[in-house]
């Protein structure tokens, strides 16, 4: 596809977050399909592996890296857990905990996008934000035209065990083919999992 294509090419070439951010202009990428900075604004904090085991002294996280009773936490964690709940969403704070504090080779069989997102949050160089359309447009390219391929990525929509090794190819690839100038540049994967969404999403809802 022309516009999967371009936009690597973009990407590979870049040497700097200024010329990343500008690609989704060049591709004339419909704002709908663009992350919202409003409602996804950029985090500029991170979360290392002590932060978690300090939370765990404390009891607000348990040994199985789930959350605990937060009543006796303060307003702000208890206003946040109450949104957590709300949304259905306390157990996916474990899968981003296990995220931050794992040191290993990845054996993770579910909550990968937290999961990943977990790592992300340590800001370690090359750590992408994963989700559906990130992985559908880097799929794409990887797919080399290849039919079948390019008709299942379309489809993607929930990320599986099936896609760890297109993740890991993904990781790989931000670490070692993007140009040193840009990787040089701090939280550079952000800035480029934003050109992938847009892209990925457009890819989608396109056919």
């Amino acid at each position: 596809m022309e516009i999967i294509s371009r936009t690597f090419e973009k990407l590979l070439t870049s040497k700097s977050v200024d010329e990343v951010e500008r690609i989704l202009d060049d591709l004339k990428i419909d704002k709908k399909y663009q992350m919202d900075d409003n409602v996804y604004p950029r985090l500029k904090f991170k979360i290392t592996k002590q932060e978690i085991e300090d939370l765990k002294e404390k009891g607000l996280i348990k040994s199985d890296n789930s959350l605990a009773d937060i009543s006796s936490a303060d307003t702000l964690t208890k206003l946040l857990y109450s949104v957590s709940w709300k949304n259905g969403d306390l157990k996916k704070v474990r899968h981003i905990v296990e995220g931050i504090i794992s040191e290993q080779a990845d054996e993770k069989e579910n909550g990968l996008v937290f999961y990943q997102f977990g790592k992300y949050l340590t800001k370690k160089p090359g750590e992408p934000i994963i989700d559906q359309h990130v992985l559908r447009a880097f799929g794409m390219f990887k797919a080399n035209g290849d039919k079948d391929k390019l008709e299942k990525l379309k489809r993607l929509s929930l990320i599986t065990k099936k896609e760890k090794e297109l993740i890991e190819q993904y990781k790989l690839w931000l670490r070692t083919e993007l140009t040193k100038e840009l990787r040089d540049n701090d939280n550079y994967s952000y800035y480029v999992d934003k050109v992938l969404f847009a892209v990925g999403k457009s890819v989608k809802e396109m056919g």
